[in-house]
């Protein structure tokens, strides 16, 4: 604490001496009125530093609280009367301009950001130093522009007017470019964020029924029961750690459909017909868990519902384009629902985010049969 207010005893003093040494200097030119002003603004800060030092500080909480805001007052009726009075030497406006405006940008950041004072200075690394600079500049020339017209100063309307439009545009573009970017970089984290949300919901029924049916295997002593813990395992890892990749290959998305039908003979004592055939490229790659809702389907409405000649028909292949999936399965009539699961709409939606306008899903339903075909641009 107590290095804390020697630091900002020096840095007073400095500025306490610059303030005064520039404001004799300027007493005798063109700027005098910003001489006055820098003097004054040199005694200000002498006696705020006085009272500080020699006084307790609770005393004077309000001047403390206002002492930025008149320092700002200061400053700004500094660098407008010196634009004023370099009205002939069009840089020199520029320059007072551009500490102008760099004032005037500092205060509304820290305004904006008063509940968190530390965020009033990331502007330049959010922009970046070349950016932040170039809007400074355009802004200053934009405040010199309008003081020429106001005060009817035309030799500075002279220089700036053939160039300031090519800087309008310039200005224009940055600021398109920068929201675009910003658009696409929230975009981006809202799809990120929906498809954790959506690889969340992948349907458990599966895993609870798995371990139901393990639990019913160990208390008959079954052989099959180490089998299971082994597949329920892989698949389990898998759908944790694989599936929050953005993309995994084809031959573990196999193995853990594969696995999961395995599953699903043990606890059928009916004759199932399932059949799955791929000759696809195993080491292409696609989004994780992108099978895995229609295959649940095909369970659910292909064999748990139907009592005769139930089966699966798999096939996975591609060609230099595509990546084929489709799946048919038995399906009877009378036990046709109108709800739709929430599988079929999650894997709608992932679709949508992971291959807008690179897939193709269809539906068709022929007599006793149900078919579904995914077709995803590789």
């Amino acid at each position: 604490m107590k290095q804390c207010f020697i630091n900002s005893t020096i840095f007073n003093l400095t500025v306490i001496f610059l303030s005064l040494v520039l404001g004799i200097c300027m007493l005798h030119t063109a700027y005098e009125n910003t001489g006055k002003l820098l003097l004054a603004v040199s005694i200000y800060q002498a006696t705020y530093v006085i009272f500080l030092r020699f006084y307790k500080k609770q005393h004077f909480k309000k001047w403390i609280a206002l002492n930025f805001t008149i320092l700002y007052v200061f400053y700004s009726l500094i660098f407008i009367t010196a634009m004023l009075a370099s009205e002939k030497n069009t840089w020199l406006t520029i320059v007072f301009a551009e500490f102008f405006v760099f004032l005037q940008v500092y205060l509304y950041f820290k305004f904006r950001n008063r509940n968190n004072i530390d965020k009033s200075f990331r502007v330049i690394k959010k922009w970046g130093v070349v950016r932040f600079c170039f809007r400074m500049f355009f802004i200053g020339i934009t405040v010199v522009l309008i003081a020429s017209i106001v005060l009817e100063i035309q030799s500075l309307g002279n220089v700036l007017d053939p160039y300031y439009f090519i800087v309008l545009i310039v200005f224009l573009v940055d600021v398109l470019i920068s929201h675009l970017n910003h658009t696409i970089q929230l975009k981006n984290e809202q799809t990120k964020a929906e498809l954790i949300l959506l690889r969340s919901q992948l349907n458990p029924h599966f895993f609870f029924n798995t371990l139901n049916n393990l639990y019913a295997l160990t208390i008959k002593n079954s052989k099959q029961a180490p089998e299971v813990i082994l597949k329920l395992s892989d698949m389990m890892r898998y759908t944790i750690y694989e599936g929050e990749k953005n993309s995994v290959s084809l031959k573990e998305e196999i193995m853990y459909l594969e696995n999961y039908i395995e599953l699903h003979k043990i606890r059928y004592k009916k004759d199932v017909k399932i059949e799955f055939n791929n000759t696809v490229h195993q080491n292409l790659t696609v989004a994780p868990l992108l099978f895995i809702n229609l295959l649940e389907n095909a369970f659910k409405h292909g064999i748990d519902m139907v009592l005769k000649n139930p089966f699966i028909k798999i096939d996975l292949n591609n060609d230099a384009n595509f990546i084929y999936f489709s799946i048919e399965n038995s399906f009877d009539k009378t036990l046709e629902t109108t709800s739709t699961g929430i599988g079929l709409i999650n894997l709608k939606r992932r679709l949508s985010l992971l291959y807008p306008n690179k897939h193709e899903l269809k539906f068709t339903q022929k007599n006793n049969r149900y078919k579904a075909t995914l077709k995803i641009s590789i």
